[in-house]
């Protein structure tokens, strides 16, 4: 990671390799559009995170390039595609965008594919990522915006211990209705007072 006078994070340098007790956290390529593209046509996908499903392989490219690739690039933020260890093919992605450098914030979002969800997978990848943001990063807080509706999702980030926010009412428009998010964050200082988040191979949602 690179740092500005002052100490703080202005930028990363090589992509950094995640690894956890059954999950490897790596960079995404190009190649990768095919599982992209599954991944965001899953209507659970779409509807929990209010986009809809890439148009075939070359909506997929371009907004793999978007959103992972040039994500990382640009010194906008980091998207890592989730696998298994020791078994080829992603399962899911996981990374931080919004990254604010001045207030030390960034929001995380994560989604995994159906035949992967209720096994730990998640837990295991959001505790490895929080300790990149605030041990490498040194972010002050995380963010996570998630639909009411989202029910997996809400119920990590509280055993993981963030904090209910606030709710913001009709952010978004899908499907020809206004949609919530509710907004949980997560400070480095209340990361840092228990072990259990610290622990990358934990198990759970």
């Amino acid at each position: 990671m690179r740092r500005d006078e002052s100490g703080r994070v202005s930028g990363f340098g090589a992509f950094p390799l995640l690894q956890t007790r059954r999950l490897t956290l790596r960079r995404m390529t190009i190649e990768d559009a095919a599982f992209y593209l599954e991944l965001f046509s899953d209507p659970d996908v779409v509807e929990l995170t209010s986009q809809e499903a890439p148009r075939g392989i070359e909506g997929a490219t371009n907004e793999l390039l978007e959103y992972c690739v040039q994500l990382f690039e640009e010194d906008r933020g980091i998207r890592w595609g989730i696998e298994r260890n020791r078994l080829p093919g992603l399962i899911g992605t996981i990374g931080y965008h919004h990254w604010v450098k001045e207030a030390l914030r960034a929001s995380v979002g994560y989604d995994l594919v159906a035949s992967a969800r209720r096994q730990g997978f998640m837990t295991e990848a959001l505790c490895q990522v929080l300790r990149f943001g605030f041990m490498e990063m040194r972010l002050n807080k995380v963010e996570a915006h998630v639909n009411p509706g989202n029910k997996a999702s809400i119920r990590l980030l509280q055993k993981l211990g963030f904090h209910q926010e606030g709710v913001l009412r009709d952010e978004t428009f899908f499907h020809s209705r206004f949609i919530d998010k509710i907004c949980f964050g997560l400070l480095a200082r209340e990361w840092g007072k228990s072990a259990s988040f610290q622990e990358s191979g934990s198990s759970g949602n």
